[in-house]
């Protein structure tokens, strides 16, 4: 085999490597964007909502069991309603 053979099945090589190195890529993109879809907080609650629930009552649980003051409670609902104001707002813009 003469050099410049040797320099063509060498650059064949290294161009294949390089597409097989763009489809793994495009398929591991491809993976993250419906693994971070699927990992989303709202979707995860729509999957599994009876785990959500038991989740939002034991957090309930600790930080009402944890916090003495009577305002505490009153923050956290206006908190949570303002989230869902502002989700429902983003929602409706899309």
């Amino acid at each position: 085999m003469t050099t410049e053979e040797q320099i063509s099945a060498i650059q064949t090589e290294r161009d294949d490597a390089r597409q097989n190195l763009r489809d793994t890529l495009s398929q591991v993109n491809d993976k993250v964007g419906r693994t971070e879809d699927e990992m989303r907080p709202d979707h995860v609650i729509e999957s599994h909502p009876v785990g959500a629930a038991l989740i939002a009552g034991a957090l309930g649980f600790l930080f009402g069991s944890i916090v003495n003051s009577r305002g505490a409670g009153p923050i956290v609902i206006a908190g949570l309603l303002g989230v869902a104001i502002s989700k429902h707002g983003s929602d409706d813009d899309s």
